[in-house]
């Protein structure tokens, strides 16, 4: 059985307020070079549909968005703050495509992940999520229930393979190692999840 003390997070919560950015590294030639900030930035999981690192494989699917597609403003492709870690298929579905900031933007008054994996428009904002993104697809949907279904499961019945579904990532950046030509929020590498690894504040699960 679980332990009453053990927070057993559900994996479809969107964020209850605007995304505050920790991070603004800035002079890199190519915004891959900003992978490992964004990683951290965004908690390891895609900003739209919240699926996590932990699910699958990460080579290949995990993508780097411009918030402003760079065939709208080119002179934005290398701003961190233009910059979203979605995975593939949000990426290619949001393409050319507007939608608004996740940092002006409180998600979870947008967005509800139901317990059956469907997901429900709370406001415009979310409306124009689900259009523009299909979050509300077959697949989207199967795919939810079936992460629900798992993981709700194993919450009960074997706590150390819900670790491994809800944890973060084992290959944490260490960000501090990394040299960007500047850094407007320098403070973010001390709160970034290696450090606080390190320093054993890390959530069992989140």
């Amino acid at each position: 059985m679980i332990q009453e003390s053990r927070v057993t997070p559900y994996p479809f919560t969107y964020p209850s307020s605007p995304h505050t950015r920790r991070h603004g590294p800035t002079g890199y030639e190519d915004y891959g070079s900003y992978r490992p900030w964004l990683r951290d930035e965004f908690t390891f999981r895609c900003v739209f549909c919240l699926r996590r690192e932990q699910w699958g494989v990460i080579t290949g699917l995990w993508d780097i968005d411009h918030l402003v597609p760079q065939s709208r403003n080119s002179a934005l492709a290398l701003e961190y703050d233009n910059l979203l870690y979605v995975c593939r298929t949000c990426n290619s579905t949001k393409s050319v495509h507007l939608v608004s900031d996740p940092c002006n933007l409180t998600l979870a008054d947008c967005l509800h992940v139901n317990e059956d994996g469907t997901i429900t428009a709370l406001n415009d904002d979310g409306l124009l999520l689900i259009e523009i993104l299909r979050l509300d697809n077959e697949d989207y949907t199967r795919f939810r229930n079936l992460v629900i279904q798992t993981t709700r499961v194993l919450a009960t019945n074997s706590w150390p393979t819900f670790v491994l579904w809800m944890s973060y990532p084992g290959d944490l950046p260490n960000l501090g190692k990394l040299r960007p030509n500047g850094n407007s929020r320098p403070g973010g590498i001390n709160d970034s999840f290696f450090e606080r690894r390190i320093r054993g504040e890390l959530e069992e699960v989140y």
